[in-house]
């Protein structure tokens, strides 16, 4: 027997999630994919299976309109039920700042290793670098953590804290170092998913047409289906950087829709309408390309990257719980 007092957040918290279930089809079938795959891994004690549904529960409750303030109390409820857990955004795994080198090139990165047979590459996006928009790819890469998914967050040649010049990127190179980076872990006997955001986005299902890998995420990417006009100059200025006319060009003459197509591995992918550098037509193109299991999930008002706090935790519980999904080996 369960007893809850009536009006209690437990009360609110159970019939909350009844009600939504019942009620969206799609996040019935991601909450049941999420415990299955915990159902099929060896966890030690029931903490490890709270705190392993505790996003896509947020996802849940957040669908049902539960406050900030009532989702962090399910939250910190979770984390330290039993022996406990930590907190939820604590860091499980080792972290470790690292120096790749991949096709010749010396590449900044973070490894999050949590031991597991999967792992995580994470591409930042134009102007970007390894953490991500406000700092989303380190909590993405933390919430796998918990799951037993390791991550690499790296930042590309020219970006954050890689050697070169950001006037020196080229979208092919961009490409072909997410191809390298996904070949040599898969030779090491890994599962291997691509996460990207931005021309990240673009560049991972790029490259995963040319690798086959067992999971893309891709938030918000640029099909880059319309006419480029290349700056007099050389270069195109955004932000305070300038970065050669070929990068541009480069993504696109890459026919990005049309790689997708080919991709064996399925997508999660995001999108925003009120997109201030991803236009519709260039968005439509891509959803165009969409293929049967893929999950799609447009936000209606949500800009490119400038999210707010709980629109990044819905985005980043939706994506952790999909690449739970696709990357877990179940336990034999």
């Amino acid at each position: 027997m369960y007893v809850c007092v009536d009006g209690c957040l437990a009360l609110r918290n159970h019939l909350a999630v009844r009600r939504v279930l019942r009620a969206d089809p799609d996040l019935r079938a991601q909450y049941a994919a999420v415990k299955r795959a915990l159902a099929g891994r060896e966890l030690t004690s029931m903490d490890e299976y709270v705190a392993g549904k505790t996003a896509v529960l947020r996802t849940v409750l957040s669908a049902a309109g539960m406050t900030t303030g009532d989702l962090d109390a399910v939250a910190a409820v979770n984390s330290t039920a039993g022996a406990g857990v930590g907190p939820l955004d604590g860091p499980v795994a080792a972290e470790t700042s690292v120096n790749l080198q991949v096709l010749g090139r010396s590449l900044a990165a973070v490894r999050h290793e949590a031991g597991g047979d999967a792992v995580v590459l994470f591409c930042h996006g134009f102007r970007g670098e390894k953490s991500g928009p406000s700092r989303t790819f380190v909590r993405a890469a933390r919430r796998l953590a918990q799951r037993g998914i390791s991550s690499i967050r790296f930042d590309q040649y020219g970006s954050g804290d890689s050697a070169g010049d950001f006037l020196e990127s080229r979208f092919t190179v961009w490409v072909d170092t997410i191809a390298a980076l996904a070949r040599e872990q898969r030779d090491l006997g890994r599962r291997v998913a691509l996460f990207g955001q931005s021309m990240g986005g673009s560049a991972v299902l790029c490259a995963a047409a040319q690798v086959p890998v067992d999971a893309v995420v891709a938030w918000v990417p640029d099909a880059s289906v319309d006419e480029f006009c290349p700056g007099p100059q050389g270069f195109v200025e955004e932000g305070g950087q300038r970065v050669g006319n070929a990068f541009w060009q480069e993504a696109h003459d890459a026919g990005v829709p049309d790689l997708f197509r080919s991709v064996t591995a399925t997508c999660h992918l995001v999108f925003g309408t009120a997109d201030e550098y991803v236009s519709t037509e260039n968005r439509e193109a891509l959803l165009a390309a969409v293929r049967p299991g893929d999950r799609v999930d447009v936000f209606d008002g949500y800009p490119h990257s400038a999210w707010t706090y709980d629109q990044a935790e819905d985005v980043i519980a939706r994506s952790v719980a999909f690449l739970v999904e696709h990357v877990v080996t179940p336990a034999p």
